[in-house]
């Protein structure tokens, strides 16, 4: 009725009636004024910006194509007022870049450019430089980084690494041999050209020493660096960012900021400095007050200061997780409009960055099935959703996007984001108690959970059963309701409000005497893990028929102790090649997956299996190895050669090649039980 109320009085003031526009504003002021009060923070200043809006709304309301957007349409007003306000608040500066070329001396421009373009030189040879460490044995990488980066001489070096001169000298030479004199060169020129009071470049000097030596070296390196370019440059909004940056760079990363820092960065308001102190501090904070506090200010900062746009929306969905932790942060008000304001600066950010909208629109409407709040404001995004993707545009980005990250692409995207639409009005339907057309809904939209094993025991494939089960049982269809809710109690992950309707459908249903729930709950179980059984059975034999069949890519490969390893001379056997990170979490938990895969195929000799780690750190990677007791080799791979031959965008991942050296499947989900599904691969390969 809003939604309508809204179109009959748009249609009344085109037509001029006054008082139409009177009942509008009334309905919509005392929002706005909020709204703008927490955008500029000035209660009175608010109040005219507020009559201002309204004002420019009755101006250009003709130009409203949807009445039914209106409410969207006004906000978006306000914001481009409130910028408007706070812009005209921040004192004109002009920067060098912005400075016509005429108005700066010749020679400082020429000065000011050919500074330019050394800087593009340098960060050309620092990532030269690099590549040619990276070839580098980790024994002679020290002894290299140690001898040109912190100009010790090999009796010094011998006493820090604990070994004997000539031993040093040998290394020396040996990595000399290895990397050719001009090399050598090029790596020498550039460690003593750089200097730490070079902003344009000292951030790839603390990058390459916080990769080539060990944790505890490089931190006391980098700070050591850091301290003194702060007490040698003027302190600028600059210098200052450069600073955090260079602390974001060594291990514990806000935690080793010092306060005196953050508080500096935060007296230049409306530069990425305070931006970045603002992050730095939310994510050093452990109060989820302070953590919304600050990014509430990151907020009003981008607003201020039209900030990146990925940290804004950044911003945003972090208040939005905090907010899921802990509703007591925020009103449901605030927390409605909290998500509309979402949803504006993601379609921004989509139309930035050229993705599909859909994303941004279903996200907003998923947040409001979280907190259950405005479900008519969903159902109006949706409608706008399905309208976006009818659009040549919508469904080019949204392929593009598909044939960038997948590596089968053509899988339908389009027809799945019109069903993810449908499924979603049917989870709001549920959430109004609709429930014939919730069940209904989601029976016709059910999600592609039998695509593979991670879809079918994902919590959102589990709170599909349990949403089916409770529309089945308000419904009155007990049997399916007893179906979808053993389905959703006996999962890896139950629901927890599953098997409370289990005990309402044994109070339904006809049954013995002596069927007590106990019974019944068995019996369930027994039916579910049948059923079970048989959706295993569908993933695998559509897992094991959908091969590559594309030749492998050959690399030559070091371990850290020197050994090579190439692909090639795997001929007649099958390699799982099990690719990853040593920094990233996800991989980490991917590692006892992968093990018991491992022990599966151990006494096989037909079977390999090999880690290959991008990580140029080996300090890193040994902590990796020897944390993980991993008993594969680990192959070395620093530029990520491996990943760019076989395409692969997200890790871990697991390639598994067959015995005459054709690349077959591609994992990257692992089963959390069972090491599935790349034992069926490998044992579909063995039995060719």
């Amino acid at each position: 009725m809003e939604k309508e109320a809204d179109v009959q009085l748009i249609h009344k003031i085109l037509s001029g009636d006054g008082e139409a526009f009177n009942r509008l504003v009334r309905k919509y002021e005392k929002s706005i004024h909020t709204h703008v009060w927490q955008k500029i923070g000035d209660f009175h200043h608010a109040e005219e910006i507020t009559q201002d809006i309204f004002l420019q709304a009755y101006k250009k309301l003709s130009t409203l194509k949807d009445p039914n957007q209106f409410a969207g349409w006004l906000y978006a007003v306000a914001n481009r007022f409130c910028i408007d306000w706070m812009r005209k608040q921040k004192p004109t500066m002009q920067s060098l870049e912005d400075t016509p070329v005429r108005a700066i001396d010749n020679l400082t421009y020429e000065r000011y450019v050919s500074e330019q373009r050394e800087s593009e030189a340098t960060e050309r040879r620092y990532e030269t430089v690099k590549k040619l460490l990276a070839r580098l044995p980790e024994s002679e990488r020290a002894v290299m980084m140690l001898y040109y980066l912190s100009e010790m001489r090999a009796k010094e070096i011998g006493r820090s690494l604990g070994v004997s001169v000539n031993t040093i000298r040998s290394r020396l030479h040996r990595a000399r041999k290895r990397l050719h004199t001009d090399q050598e060169l090029l790596i020498q020129e550039f460690l003593d050209s750089v200097q730490i009071t070079d902003l344009e470049v000292c951030g790839s000097r603390w990058s390459l020493i916080a990769e080539m030596f060990s944790e505890e070296e490089a931190k006391k390196r980098i700070c050591a660096e850091i301290e003194s370019l702060l007490r040698t440059l003027p302190e600028t909004p600059r210098v200052l960012g450069t600073a955090y940056w260079g602390y974001m760079n060594v291990p514990g990363r806000t935690k080793n900021i010092p306060n005196r820092l953050f508080d500096k960065m935060l007296q230049y308001p409306r530069t990425k400095a305070c931006l970045s102190a603002l992050l730095g501090l939310a994510e050093r904070s452990e109060n989820v007050c302070q953590k919304w506090h600050y990014y509430q200010r990151v907020i009003d900062e981008c607003t201020a200061s039209d900030g990146p746009s990925s940290w804004y929306l950044g911003a945003y969905e972090e208040m939005l997780r905090l907010a899921e932790e802990d509703r007591s942060l925020t009103s449901d008000d605030y927390l409605d409009e909290l998500i509309d304001r979402f949803l504006q600066i993601h379609l921004a950010y989509c139309q930035e960055t050229q993705q599909y909208f859909g994303w941004a629109y279903t996200e907003a409407v998923k947040y409001r099935l979280k907190f259950n709040i405005g479900l008519d404001k969903a159902l109006e995004t949706l409608e706008h959703a399905e309208i976006r993707l009818g659009e040549e545009e919508e469904q080019r980005w949204l392929v593009e996007w598909e044939q960038k990250w997948l590596v089968e692409p053509n899988k339908g995207y389009v027809e799945k984001a019109y069903k993810e639409i449908s499924r979603l009005r049917a989870e709001i339907s549920f959430r109004q108690e609709q429930w014939r057309e919730a069940h209904d809904g989601l029976l016709t939209n059910a999600p592609d959970y039998l695509e593979s094993l991670s879809e079918r025991f994902s919590k959102d494939t589990i709170n599909y059963f349990y949403m089916l089960g409770r529309s089945a049982e308000e419904i009155g269809e007990w049997e399916k309701a007893r179906r979808y809710y053993t389905d959703a109690h006996f999962a890896p992950t139950p629901h927890a409000e599953a098997r409370a309707g289990l005990e309402r459908i044994h109070h339904q249903i006809e049954r013995r005497s002596t069927d007590t729930f106990e019974v019944f709950l068995k019996d369930a179980e027994t039916e579910y893990r049948s059923r079970e059984d048989a959706d295993r059975e569908k993933i695998r034999q559509n897992l094991i028929a959908n091969r590559l069949n594309k030749k492998a890519t050959d690399f030559r490969l070091q371990t850290l102790q020197g050994e090579t390893y190439t692909l090639s001379a795997m001929s007649g056997k099958i390699v799982l090649l099990e690719i990853g990170d040593s920094h990233t979490k996800v991989h980490n938990r991917a590692i006892p997956e992968v093990k018991l895969v491992y022990e599966r195929f151990s006494k096989n000799d037909d079977v390999v299996v090999w880690g290959i780690n991008d990580d140029i750190n080996s300090h890193q990677v040994r902590k990796f190895i020897d944390g993980h007791q991993v008993p594969w080799p680990i192959l070395l791979d620093p530029h990520g050669e491996v990943r760019k031959a076989y395409q692969i965008i997200g890790i871990p991942c697991c390639i598994v090649i067959d015995k005459v050296g054709n690349w077959q499947y591609i994992c990257r989900d692992l089963d959390p039980i069972s090491g599935q599904p790349l034992i069926w691969m490998i044992e579909s390969l063995l039995s060719d």
